[in-house]
Formats: C-alpha cells, sequence, structure tokens
C-alpha cells in the first residue's frame, strides 16, 4: 500500500486530496492528511464567518475542478444558494464548498485518516520519509507533499522592534480575538494597503468604528476594482523568449492602449495574460526577477490582485468621506509612548512625517522568505539541506511540477509542494485557478506511479 502523507489541510491541501481520492479509484493508496487546525479545506481565506468578505474571483472562474469549469456554480444552486456566474460569493460559503466535497469523497474512500496535529519534521528513510508531529508520534510515508498556505507577514522593516510586544500590535489579522483588543474610539494605523488592509477595514466599518483609520504602503496603491464583461485576444506570442522585464512590459502598456482605444479595459489585457503568466516568469533570468520584485511588482499586485465591486464602493465611500485615508510613504522608525500609543515615522518624497495611533496592524503580504518562517518543520527541513529557497526567495526551489530541490539541486521524486511554495518558480501559483490544476496534475502522477 502506498502511504502519502499531505501536510496542510487549507484549499491547496483540501484539493488534493480531493483529486487524489477520484484518480487512485481502486488503487491502493492510505492518505494521510496533517492539519493542526480543526477545520479542514478552509485555511486563511475562507475560515471567515462575515458575509462581507468576498471572493475576489467571480462564482463563474471557481470551480474546483479544471475540467468541470461549472462546478462551483452547480453546487451553489445544488444547495440553494443564489448567485449567479459573475457574482463574488462570500468566502465563507467557498470553504463551505471544499468541505462538503472532501466529506463526499471520504463517503466514498476509506482510505483517508486526518491528524489534527503540527508536523515538526521529516525524517529520511529508505523508503520515503516518517513524518514527526510536535506530540512525538511519527507517521510513516512513502510520499510527502508540502500544501502549505499563507504564513503570518513580516514585521515592518524598522530597526528597533521592541513594539511588538505591545498589546494592540495586531500581527495575525485572522487569529482569533485579534479584531476585538480593538476599542471602538482607537485610531488605527494599518501597515499595507493590499486585500488584507481591504479585509480589515471592512471589519472595522461592519461594526461602527468611530477612530481614524489609516493605512501606509511604500507606494500607497490599493487593489483594483474589478470590471467584468471585458475580453482582449491574447498576444502571448509576442512574449515568447523575451529576458527583459522592460520588453514585456512595453507590449503589455501598447496593449491596454490599444484595448482603452477600442472599448475594452486594461484588466482584460491582463487578464489575456493569465494563461502564460507562468511560462513568462520561467523564462526571466534571475536578475530580471530581481528587477521586477524591486520595482514592479507592487503594481502588478495592484492590477492582478483586485477588490470586489462592492468592496470597491466601500472603500471609495470611506476615502471620499474622510473615513480612511491612504498613506504613500516608507516606514523608518515605530516606538511606544507612556500611555501606549504607537508613534509611527515614516518617510515620503524626501520630507519626514509622523502618525500616532492606539492600535498598529500588520497587514503586510505573507511571509515568502522560508528562512524566516517560525515553522519547526522548514527550519529542520532547510538546516538538513532537504529543501532550500528559490534563488529569489520567495519560496522553495522546485521544478515547475512541484517536485522539491534539495541543498545539492538534487530532485526529489518522494517530496512534493503546491501552491504558495512555488512562487518563486512560477509566480502566479496562490489562487484557485492555478492550484486546482497543480492538484488535479499532482493527484494523477501520485496515482499512477
Amino acid at each position: 500500500m502506498k502511504k502519502v502523507v499531505i501536510i496542510g489541510g487549507g484549499a491547496s491541501g483540501t484539493l488534493l486530496v480531493i483529486d487524489l481520492l477520484r484518480a487512485a479509484k481502486s488503487q491502493t493508496i492510505s492518505i494521510t492528511l496533517v492539519e493542526k487546525r480543526e477545520k479542514i479545506g478552509r485555511g486563511v481565506a475562507y475560515s471567515t464567518a462575515l458575509e462581507h468578505h468576498l471572493l475576489n474571483v467571480p462564482a463563474a472562474k471557481m470551480s474546483a475542478f479544471p475540467d468541470e469549469p461549472d462546478h462551483f456554480l452547480n453546487w451553489l444552486g445544488e444547495n440553494r444558494h443564489s448567485f449567479g456566474p459573475s457574482d463574488f460569493v462570500p468566502r465563507r460559503i467557498y470553504g463551505e464548498y471544499l468541505s462538503s466535497l472532501l466529506d463526499a469523497e471520504v463517503r466514498r474512500s476509506a482510505s483517508l485518516v486526518r491528524v489534527f496535529e503540527e508536523a515538526a519534521d521529516l525524517e529520511p528513510t529508505d523508503y520515503g520519509f516518517v513524518v514527526k508531529l510536535a506530540s512525538g508520534k511519527e507517521i510513516p510515508a512513502d510520499l510527502v507533499v508540502l500544501a502549505f498556505g499563507n504564513f503570518l507577514p513580516p514585521h515592518p522593516s524598522v530597526p528597533d522592534l521592541s513594539f511588538i510586544t505591545a498589546e494592540k500590535y495586531i500581527r495575525d489579522v485572522w487569529s482569533e480575538g485579534s479584531f476585538e483588543k480593538i476599542d471602538a474610539t482607537d485610531d488605527v494605523l494599518i501597515i499595507g494597503t493590499g486585500l488584507s488592509m481591504v479585509d480589515f477595514v471592512l471589519n472595522l466599518r461592519s461594526t461602527g468604528h468611530q477612530g481614524k483609520i489609516k493605512a501606509i504602503s511604500t507606494k500607497g496603491l490599493l487593489p483594483a476594482e474589478h470590471r467584468l464583461g471585458y475580453t482582449y485576444p491574447s498576444f502571448a506570442d509576442e512574449l515568447k523568449g523575451l529576458e527583459k522585464i522592460t520588453q514585456i512590459f512595453t507590449i503589455v502598456r501598447k496593449h491596454v492602449a490599444v484595448a482603452e482605444a477600442n472599448g475594452s479595459d486594461w484588466r482584460a489585457v491582463i487578464d489575456s495574460l493569465r494563461p502564460v503568466t507562468q511560462e513568462l516568469w520561467q523564462q526571466l533570468p534571475t536578475a530580471e526577477k530581481r528587477y521586477f520584485m524591486q520595482h514592479l511588482s507592487r503594481h502588478w499586485n495592484a492590477a492582478r490582485h483586485r477588490m470586489p465591486p462592492a468592496a470597491a464602493a466601500i472603500i471609495n465611500e470611506m476615502i471620499a468621506t474622510g473615513s480612511l485615508e491612504v498613506i504613500s510613504g516608507r516606514l523608518r522608525h515605530i516606538s511606544t509612548d507612556a500611555a501606549g500609543r504607537f508613534l509611527v515615522n515614516y518617510s515620503r518624497e524626501g520630507s519626514q512625517d509622523y502618525i500616532a495611533c492606539d492600535a498598529l496592524v500588520n497587514c503586510i503580504a505573507s511571509q515568502s522568505n522560508f528562512t524566516r518562517l517560525e515553522s519547526d518543520l522548514v527550519k529542520n527541513l532547510l538546516g538538513r539541506g532537504a529543501v532550500r529557497c528559490d534563488a529569489v526567495s520567495l519560496g522553495l526551489d522546485a521544478s515547475p511540477d512541484g517536485r522539491l530541490i534539495d541543498i545539492n539541486g538534487v530532485v526529489s521524486d518522494r517530496l512534493w509542494t503546491l501552491g504558495t511554495a512555488l512562487k518563486g518558480t512560477l509566480w502566479e501559483t496562490t489562487a484557485i485557478p492555478e492550484i486546482r490544476i497543480q492538484a488535479a496534475n499532482l493527484a494523477e502522477r501520485i496515482a499512477s506511479t
């Protein structure tokens, strides 16, 4: 019997289990899913119970299965949810969808064991690995898949981090009770202006928050608003073989101008790149990837990872009325005063400025440099040389199909990953439309070997 251990029960791990149970069919495969949270299939993104936390992709594009594009829409109808193809569904419902698919497959197969503990290490053996849990228990495995989700964000990049012990410094915005630390009259500063910031601001607004809300990032860029109903033909042939990011962006800007002149929308141009984005990323030299990360990634993220229209309407209204202020600036120093308030020094356009606030909320993106993760499993794997970081420190080094690469450059056929850990290899790898393809392909590979 082939023993497969999947570490991580968020969306990527759950999709892989579902696909593996489907692909294995009559084959003899034992699957163990290791996840410290009791809610399987939800992870960070889909654990929220709040109705105003919506998917950032319309329902028509959120099927769990790449070969069944209407699967999620059909499930919505079967479960009496009245959403159409262009609707942005509450994320809690998508979590229910993934959980229900897993439960249905488990009912058809007795080959899944769920272990609600934290994996602490992998010890190599002649046949594969022993997965060591934090409790001391051990699980033998022929093959292991690291299905990591999002990690805690890094602390702000300032010299003195003594402020991180303050009660109202919130690093994990999704942890139970973190939101309750903020009083209704508190002045709040949010570090980061991406989608996590949008979620947190919507939380504050839903509770009638009365204090000032400010959000700061280096560029002060907000996620763009989704606008549906536009299309643009692929121009991938013009981009093949290009090894300069500036060449690629010049061509993209040209097509943006063409789209707008023809009554389309720049978003359709960006969306037309999605099928080839991974290929484009892989053809770039490492130096060009670093250039992109330093100079252009913030602009790409704002254009690519967008707000649902309902969320954008609220954010725009709050900015117009002054209840939300978005600031562009680079953090220089953060301290606390005798009353426990945060004093934040930042620079912009060559000048210095200060913000005083009662609560400081970290909405920086998930930590992607695996050498800085607070994870015993990752630390042990890196320390042993079983894995290594990719060249631009966005994840783990791996082949495009997810086989992890060790410190000596050896590609494993027993240790795999998918989703967030492949960001340095594929760039576009954190959304359901990409993860579902990875999960389906990996499940087929495991089941057929």
